[in-house]
């Protein structure tokens, strides 16, 4: 049972990681409450955790090492509830964005030990299946939370911030169930540990991954925080709690992706990452061309299946990519990629606008689409580049 407690404590860690989004359905109030300031201004509030998540990452190794790792996680989630007592009392558009800023940083401190502390209690198989599933708490936070943040929505648009306080029984079972691990961390190698100087090159043999990445997360992000904009430019009608049952599919979506990540490659291999590809594709024309909710919701389904299995796939070619340099920093231009992507959201889709005057998110989304059909050709035409 005390094994049981651990590991599910764990677990519960993953459930918070992906949460900054699940407060999209305040941006059309966002909009409202802070007029002064331009659409992509006004996404930032939801996408701007992504920043400080990749400053407190590459910051983390250091901090976990005077700290400890346990503590630093501690304090990762009093950081996340103290970021809701900002939000709910802003007044300014500064304000609400420092608040965002400071969740994300709790989040960063949380985000980067989630997957370390895993290793440091289990080993083998074990290990292997609690990667997986928490994988699926992961997806499973994401879509329990921004479903519950619709209903806080109904009773005042500062409620939504309560969805966080998740962080409190989060913080007990982290702190009654995970005992300190051993102290063998350290940020900074040991001579007996000290990688040759061929593992210390910077991978720039990833690019082409990371900006795969990038793509992907940026479009995934991208149907929660343009989803509103495209709605009302094909002059669709659906109220805000159906919008927010959209965004609890896609998180929905995007765990079961990832769970069947594993069925799917076993199959397919190397096909998987330009099928994939080809449906996120496929997604954003579809929504680009959707003329009623259903076919909004359906491109939303699927964008959610397809993001977790290129996701899971580039991941799943980490080993191959550090042969000749530190797994370390291979995972740490990955994860860079995906945040810089979730950051740069809104400012890609104004990239396109000021690119293609007139166009608004429908022209946007078709764009996009282009663009992963193109990765998808590029990856067929490189395989030896992109197979695992």
């Amino acid at each position: 049972m005390t094994r049981l407690l651990l590991k599910f404590s764990l677990l519960s860690l993953s459930l918070l990681l992906t949460s900054a989004y699940a407060i999209a359905i305040c941006i059309p109030t966002f909009s409202e409450k802070f007029s002064g300031f331009e659409a992509s201004s006004i996404e930032l509030l939801v996408t701007i955790p992504a920043f400080s998540v990749m400053i407190m990452m590459l910051l983390s190794d250091r901090i976990a090492s005077k700290l400890g790792k346990k503590l630093t996680v501690q304090i990762g989630l009093v950081i996340v509830v103290l970021s809701i007592f900002i939000s709910v009392m802003s007044t300014t558009y500064y304000m609400m964005l420092a608040s965002r800023i400071i969740l994300g940083i709790g989040l960063g401190l949380i985000n980067a030990l989630a997957v370390s502390l895993i290793s440091d209690f289990f080993t083998g198989n074990e290990c292997a299946s609690m990667m997986g599933f928490r994988n699926a708490f992961e997806g499973l936070g994401q879509s329990v939370l921004t479903y519950i943040a619709g209903f806080l929505f109904a009773t005042g648009y500062t409620h939504t911030f309560y969805v966080y306080f998740a962080a409190i029984p989060i913080f007990l079972l982290f702190t009654l169930f995970v005992p300190k691990p051993s102290d063998n961390y350290s940020a900074v190698p040991t001579v007996d540990h000290m990688e040759s100087t061929s593992q210390r090159k910077l991978p720039w043999h990833t690019i082409p991954h990371c900006l795969i990445l990038l793509f992907t997360v940026l479009v995934s992000v991208g149907f929660y925080v343009k989803l509103f904009d495209l709605v009302a430019e094909k002059n669709l009608t659906a109220s805000e709690q159906f919008m927010n049952n959209i965004f609890t599919a896609l998180a929905f979506c995007s765990m079961a992706g990832g769970c069947i990540f594993g069925l799917i490659f076993a199959r397919l291999k190397f096909f998987t990452l330009p099928l994939s590809l080809i449906l996120t594709a496929l997604s954003c024309i579809l929504l680009a061309s959707s003329g009623s909710m259903f076919m909004v919701t359906a491109a939303c389904v699927l964008n959610g299946l397809a993001y977790p299995l290129i996701i899971s796939y580039v991941f799943n070619m980490i080993g191959k990519l550090s042969v000749n340099c530190s797994n370390v920093m291979v995972t740490s231009f990955m994860l860079i990629g995906c945040n810089v992507g979730a950051m740069i959201t809104p400012y890609g889709f104004v990239a396109i606008t000021s690119l293609v005057p007139g166009s608004g998110a429908a022209m946007c989304f078709t764009i996009f689409g282009l663009i992963f059909i193109l990765l998808a050709v590029a990856a067929l035409l490189k395989r030896q580049s992109f197979n695992v």
